[in-house]
């Protein structure tokens, strides 16, 4: 097995010229205190690939994954020959190697953005690349950072959105600003691989996408169940149902503790994106000496909105919505940006 640890989306292409001549590759080296998961290569099925996880659900690893089963999810159509692939996502993560390979399959290239949005809109602008990964965090805060009058000109074919939950509000945003644009927004975690895929921008799956990927799936008080190898394993994820539809509405760790009652962090600011001027919204805990923490939240604003009327709608709303444990007791405006991994915002 070798040993790589890419810097850029480019240097994975290494990688996968390795994989093709059925060497197993791992992106990180998983010795140095970097655990790797259950599965590991060896079962007589090779090349294998070993991404890192985001930690999101705890110590960060080694997830081992068939170059197969990689190989699958990745559409090889002329429709994007020659592309070039544009992300957000570290070369290491599933999200980096998902874009990587893509482009490296449609003979394409791939294109690593700097997380400074004045920066990335220097990269999209001067490479004009056709595609674009990121999470919807990623590509509001490039929206925001939009210059219109330099920047028009720009306009991808694809944009591909995952790694955190897409909202309403937001889909409806972006696909506004790009009409003509094809989205797709996947649902992937390094430890199950690709799960779910759509076209839809309203944060809602075609639960028979999941279906097809594994045939065996339950809800369990909220968190999605997969059956592998004869067992359920947890996805750490909270969905809901409706019909035949699904939504991904947080991660089973963003359930806070307040006063004794169990708070959702994702509730909150999905709810306080329903205000008008609102425009991201982040709950998050703050300690507190008298009850322990206490919620507070981060916003911003869309253009042209009073802060001091927009406050006041949103306590009102969050108020006539949210029990008493769940109202934020401290404000805090400011743009809601890229956390560390693509599992999270930061605080």
């Amino acid at each position: 097995m070798s040993c790589l640890r890419p810097a850029q989306l480019a240097d994975l292409n290494e990688v996968f010229q390795r994989l093709e001549l059925g060497q197993s590759v791992a992106l990180q080296d998983p010795a140095a205190s970097f655990p790797a998961n259950s599965v590991t290569p060896g079962d007589g099925e090779s090349p294998w690939l070993g991404v890192c996880s985001s930690g999101s659900t705890g110590q960060p690893k080694l997830i081992w994954r068939r170059w197969s089963d990689l190989l699958a999810e990745v559409r090889a159509d002329g429709r994007s020959s020659g592309w070039t692939w544009a992300s957000s996502f570290a070369a290491e993560s599933f999200a980096g190697v998902q874009a990587a390979l893509q482009a490296w399959r449609t003979q394409g290239s791939a294109l690593s953005l700097s997380h400074d949005c004045s920066t990335a809109w220097k990269q999209l602008i001067e490479n004009q690349p056709e595609a674009l990964s990121c999470t919807p965090t990623f590509l509001d805060l490039l929206l925001q950072f939009e210059d219109h009058a330099d920047h028009a000109h720009w306009t991808p074919k694809q944009i591909t959105l995952g790694g955190e939950v897409l909202r309403t509000s937001s889909g409806e945003r972006f696909a506004r600003r790009f009409p003509s644009t094809r989205f797709t927004v996947v649902y992937a975690a390094a430890e199950h691989g690709v799960l779910l895929k759509t076209h839809r921008l309203d944060g809602w799956y075609e639960s028979e996408s999941l279906t097809r990927r594994s045939p065996a799936w339950r809800v369990q008080e909220g968190v999605l169940e997969l059956c592998q190898h004869g067992e359920w394993v947890s996805t750490h994820d909270l969905v809901e149902l409706q019909g035949s539809l699904l939504r991904v509405v947080g991660r089973a760790y963003g359930i806070a503790n307040i006063g004794g009652a169990k708070v959702s962090l994702e509730e909150i600011g999905r709810l306080a994106e329903e205000v008008p001027g609102v425009r991201r919204a982040i709950a998050f805990v703050d300690p507190s000496p008298v009850v322990g923490q206490i919620v507070a939240l981060k916003y911003s604003l869309e253009p042209g909105f009073d802060q001091v009327s927009v406050q006041a709608r949103l306590e009102l709303h969050l108020r006539e919505r949210l029990r008493k444990e769940a109202w934020p007791r401290r404000w805090e405006l400011d743009l809601v940006g890229v956390g560390r991994n693509s599992k999270r915002v930061r605080n």
